[in-house]
């Protein structure tokens, strides 16, 4: 399997990107990982007073709008077992996220909480379209 290195946006670049979504004043801006994805998350204060998070894509520049497709469960059970191989022991749906425990190859029980509100890898996928 080839993997390709895709180098990721700078923090000023994401910036520019969330501001055009929302003009304001960035309060934080933050770069983490949803499943495998990196994701800049930033917070924005508008002029009128209102808090908004935008989610970026940090390899492609894409804007994740939120609750455009949300996860099922069988995909997260799919993307827990990328992170992990193994046997699903349980799922639970809790605070709009998944639990999934999985006894893992390695003989370890694992852990995976995912985002139930998003599927990022669908959205992902059709704004590639």
């Amino acid at each position: 399997m080839i993997s390709e290195k895709r180098s990721l946006l700078l923090k000023e670049q994401a910036k520019l990107l969330a501001l055009k979504e929302y003009k304001g004043i960035v309060k934080s801006i933050s770069l983490s990982k949803i499943l495998t994805l990196p994701i800049y998350i930033v917070d924005i204060l508008t002029l009128n007073g209102e808090e908004h998070k935008v989610k970026i894509n940090a390899q492609t520049g894409n804007i994740l709008k939120e609750k455009t497709i949300p996860l099922t469960k069988s995909r997260a059970k799919a993307y827990a077992l990328r992170q992990h191989k193994g046997i699903i022991e349980s799922v639970v749906l809790t605070n709009k996220q998944y639990e999934i425990v999985i006894l893992g190859l390695d003989g370890k029980t694992h852990s995976v909480k995912i985002d139930a509100e998003i599927d990022v890898l669908a959205q992902e996928e059709r704004n590639v379209q």
